[in-house]
């Protein structure tokens, strides 16, 4: 990214504690934290075989590949990077 962004380097949540809306809270304190600093996008990556977080960043929480995700320029990769703009 050529700005400066709000970077979820990883957030785990306990199995017995998941679709209790933790996730979803944590996620949406790290994008008021974002706003609060200025900041116009919050990004993370995701192991793309983990369907569940997929499934809960993109569905849920809006978010999407980011144009700078290696995946968008023919490499093979585990992940996907993604994003969301808060601002």
């Amino acid at each position: 990214p050529t700005e400066a962004v709000l970077y979820v380097y990883e957030i785990q949540v306990d199995e017995r504690m998941r679709r209790a809306g933790l996730g979803r809270r944590l996620m949406t304190i790290l994008e008021l934290v974002a706003r609060q600093a200025g900041l116009n996008t919050t990004m993370l990556t995701v192991f793309r075989d983990n369907t569940a977080a997929w499934n809960f960043y993109t569905t849920k929480l809006k978010y999407k590949v980011d144009e700078t995700s290696p995946s968008l320029y023919g490499e093979e990769v585990d992940y996907e990077i993604l994003s969301k703009r808060v601002r």
